[in-house]
């Protein structure tokens, strides 16, 4: 059964950060005429409907970028906007890395002793078959005029060539996807260059931004955290940070911690590289 499987955070009047398990969160913006969902999730139980049952208003699906995590809850829906420059991020990882994702959950999931991540009625086969219906192409600095509030696009590359923001220009929270968080990850074949990403993360700043909602914390980070970021890419020295691998895909980078001032809780702020993209 899947009751109670998705859980809500009010963020504020009409935004709830809905968390998946798996650690994953997707966001729905309710204005008065429609409403908007950020990224689909994992996809493992009935996002749709879900959504339905906190709002009936109309439904625009924007994505982040194209990794599974981001948009495999995709074919619930019957379009989705995503900026076409990550669709084949999305092809690669719906070829090569559902079956990896399902089966590194499965492992860490028992040695943990923890239950599997997805409902009791995760049918795997049917999952990974599943598929987008339709992408409609997004435009940098595009609007959804949801009736009484605003969300606008930025174009931002960093984690993926296609990452997006989102920006609501009611409350001045800023939708982040992976891109702004205490965890920072410019180390695939798809990433872009960490130089182009400083540069669109220092016009970012310039956006008259009051909180930002990441999609893997339950939390709103303040402005602060973007000077985090910075700080601690401007620290990064591949002759002494470690080495990283990727748990699932065992790709070799490097990764380098420095401490974090914006939220108390929360001890560092990592950035993940490859060193052939610090320029």
């Amino acid at each position: 059964m899947q009751e109670n499987y998705y859980k809500p955070i009010k963020l504020a009047e009409n935004i709830f950060h809905i968390y998946e398990p798996g650690n994953v969160y997707t966001t729905l913006i309710i204005g008065e005429e429609k409403a908007l969902l950020i990224d689909t999730g994992y996809g493992f139980g009935d996002l749709a409907g879900f959504v339905r049952t906190l709002t009936d208003k109309p439904l625009e699906v924007v994505l982040t970028h194209g990794h599974t995590d981001h948009c495999g809850g995709n074919s619930q829906f019957p379009m989705v906007y995503m900026n076409m420059m990550d669709v084949p991020t999305y092809l690669w990882y719906e070829a090569t890395q559902k079956t990896l994702i399902v089966e590194k959950f499965k492992r860490d999931r028992a040695a943990a002793g923890l239950p599997d991540v997805w409902p009791e009625d995760f049918d795997q086969e049917k999952w990974s078959a599943q598929h987008t219906r339709h992408f409609e192409p997004l435009k940098n600095g595009q609007i959804f005029d949801l009736g009484g509030r605003k969300e606008e696009i930025f174009f931002m590359p960093g984690h993926t060539v296609g990452s997006i923001v989102v920006f609501d220009h009611e409350t001045g929270l800023l939708f982040s996807g992976d891109n702004i968080s205490d965890s920072l990850w410019i180390m695939f074949d798809t990433s872009a260059r960490l130089s182009e990403y400083v540069e669109h993360l220092m016009d970012i700043k310039l956006l008259p931004i009051l909180g930002i909602v990441a999609a893997h914390r339950g939390i709103i980070f303040p402005i602060s955290i973007m000077s985090d970021l910075l700080r601690t890419i401007s620290c990064i020295n591949p002759e002494t940070d470690r080495t990283f691998t990727h748990p699932r895909t065992g790709q070799k980078a490097l990764k380098h911690r420095e401490e974090c001032r914006a939220v108390e809780d929360i001890k560092y702020i990592y950035v993940v590289y490859d060193k052939d993209k610090i320029e």
